[in-house]
């Protein structure tokens, strides 16, 4: 499988303090690839590292499937944080000047701009632009040149709802013409709206790659079962319901099927010795799912 993003094992050291350990993600053509983490976790480290704006400790980094990095970055926009703009400038003049620096055609600005919504700001000045319009600039700056890859650290945060529908629409808009992202987000609902798979970082590790698929079908409603022996409740559950689908989670056995026999499986653990302390009909939530994975 091409990837057109792929670390493998990547460090980076910074003093006393270990900022990406060893981390290993898997991001292919057409992916929209969330980054989750709390803050400090490594996420804009890690960006950072993929865009050659640091360098790594250890480990590899692969764009397009090669490690002929700067061939691949020059296909790669980003917005990093807060984007870096002339504030006396206005936007097509901050166009100009950034394509002048990424060797762009000033032919691609006016589309570029409208495309963000910003095709009817010629007179106002970058300094008088509210969050939501510095944020779309940021964007329309990363386009110039026809990136590829877009890499959009922390880029709806603060914004308020409509601001944050503007960039999703831009998002989607640009991923069906075959754009990749990989994007950073405190916003997880927001991120569930557009995102197709998941890396979950915590104090510099990559605790777990996973589909938005996957994550909808363990997020669903399911029955939880807490035993004084969950390892023998899956085992006996099984033996009497060979296709049933379990696994044992923090806090006990999370069962995702036979929603509506809950009461058997209560009596029948009981009559082969399992103590059952708490059996329960829940739905776990995208935040709650993370929150557990991170820990709290």
């Amino acid at each position: 499988m091409e990837y057109v993003i792929e670390t493998q094992n990547l460090v980076k050291q910074f003093k006393t303090k270990l900022a990406v350990n060893d981390v290993s993600i898997h991001v292919k053509r057409g992916d929209i690839y969330g980054l989750i983490g709390k803050n400090g976790a490594g996420k804009t480290s890690l960006m950072k590292l993929i865009l050659g704006l640091t360098n790594p400790t250890q480990g590899k980094i692969f764009l397009f499937g090669s490690d002929k990095l700067n061939a691949g970055r020059k296909k790669t926009g980003s917005l990093i944080e807060a984007p870096g703009l002339y504030k006396n400038c206005t936007a097509n003049e901050n166009m100009l000047r950034f394509a002048t620096l990424y060797g762009a055609s000033p032919k691609e600005i006016k589309p570029i701009l409208q495309r963000v919504g910003l095709g009817n700001t010629w007179a106002k000045k970058a300094g008088e632009f509210s969050l939501g319009m510095r944020q779309r600039l940021g964007i329309a700056i990363a386009l110039l040149g026809k990136p590829e890859i877009l890499v959009l650290d922390e880029s709806i945060n603060g914004l308020d709802p409509a601001g944050i529908k503007e960039i999703r629409d831009i998002i989607i808009g640009l991923n069906n013409e075959g754009v990749t992202f990989i994007i950073s987000s405190h916003l997880l609902n927001e991120l569930a709206k557009v995102v197709t798979n998941y890396g979950i970082i915590s104090d510099g590790s990559l605790i777990e790659e996973v589909s938005a698929k996957e994550l909808n079908d363990r997020c669903r409603k399911y029955v939880k079962i807490a035993t004084n022996d969950n390892n023998l409740a899956l085992a006996l559950l099984r033996e009497r319901l060979p296709d049933i689908s379990a696994e044992i989670r923090s806090g006990g056995l999370f069962l995702s099927n036979y929603l509506d026999q809950s009461a058997d499986m209560n009596k029948y653990l009981i009559g082969k010795g399992v103590e059952v302390s708490e059996i329960a009909l829940s739905e776990s939530g995208f935040e709650e799912y993370f929150i557990e994975r991170l820990g709290r």
